[in-house]
C-alpha cells in the first residue's frame, strides 16, 4: 500500500484589508478576544498529517505575528515568507519553499471558519482527483453585463469558489510559473489557466470570509452557535 502524500498548508496574509477600514489588516482583527489569523491557524493544526503551514506576511507585519506566535504557543511547523505585491506572488513565494511533491492547500487567513471535515474533504478529493475547490451555490439571482446592458442568467450554472483549494503540488507550482494576470482572482483560476481541470466540492455557506466590519458580527454569532 503506497503511502499518503504529505501535506502542506499555504495561508496568505498579505493584504492590507482596506475594506475593514481597520489601522491593522482584517487577518489581525480580534474574533472573541483572538486574532482571526489564529482562529484560521489553529484550523490546520488540528488536522493530522500537515507537515509545514507557510504564511507569506508583509515584511513590516513579521515582529507582530512572531509575537502572536510566541503567546499562542503556536508550534515552529509554522513559517513565514515574503509577502508579494499580489495574492499571486505571495503564493508564488510560498510555494518555492515548498517540495514538488505532496498536496498543497490554500486557505485565506481571513477565513476562520473551515470545518475539520471540509478541510479533510479537500485533501482526500486532490488526492483522487489533482485538485479540490471549495465553493457554494448562488441563493441571489445573478446578472450579466453584455454590451453594457444587464442581462439575467440561470444562477445554477454558477458556483461561488471559497477555500480551501488543494492541489498536487507537482502541477500548482507549475502553473504559478505563468506571469501574473489580472483574471487571477484566486489560486483555482491560476491552476485552470494553466490547462488544469478543477474539481469542484461543496463547501460550507458558514465559511465565510472576514471582509467588511459586519463580517466580524457574524462570525461571532456562527462561533457561538458551534458552542
Amino acid at each position: 500500500m503506497s503511502a499518503s502524500p504529505k501535506r502542506y498548508v499555504i495561508i496568505p496574509a498579505g493584504g492590507n484589508g482596506v475594506r475593514m477600514q481597520a489601522n491593522i489588516p482584517k487577518q489581525f482583527l480580534l474574533l472573541n478576544e483572538i486574532p482571526v489569523i489564529i482562529h484560521t491557524l489553529h484550523l490546520f493544526l488540528a488536522i493530522d498529517g500537515i507537515e509545514k503551514i507557510i504564511v507569506p506576511i508583509a515584511s513590516h507585519w513579521n515582529l507582530y505575528f512572531n509575537e502572536l506566535k510566541q503567546k499562542y504557543e503556536l508550534p515552529e511547523s509554522i513559517e513565514l515568507v515574503e509577502g508579494g505585491e499580489t495574492r499571486f506572488h505571495s503564493v508564488k513565494n510560498a510555494l518555492s519553499v515548498l517540495p514538488n511533491e505532496g498536496i498543497a492547500c490554500i486557505h485565506d487567513a481571513a477565513r476562520p471558519l473551515a470545518t475539520k471535515k471540509l478541510i479533510e474533504k479537500c485533501f482526500t478529493e486532490t488526492e483522487l482527483k489533482g485538485s479540490a475547490i471549495a465553493t457554494i451555490s448562488t441563493r441571489d439571482s445573478v446578472f450579466e453585463l453584455k454590451n453594457e446592458e444587464y442581462i439575467s442568467t440561470n444562477r445554477n450554472n454558477y458556483r461561488l469558489a471559497q477555500t480551501p483549494q488543494c492541489f498536487q503540488l507537482s502541477e500548482i507550482k507549475k502553473a504559478f510559473q505563468k506571469p501574473h494576470q489580472e483574471n487571477f482572482t484566486d489560486d483555482a483560476s491560476v491552476y485552470e489557466t494553466a490547462g488544469f481541470k478543477l474539481n469542484l466540492i461543496e463547501g460550507e455557506t458558514t465559511n465565510i470570509k472576514i471582509t467588511n466590519p459586519e463580517d466580524l458580527f457574524f462570525a461571532e454569532n456562527i462561533l457561538k452557535s458551534r458552542k
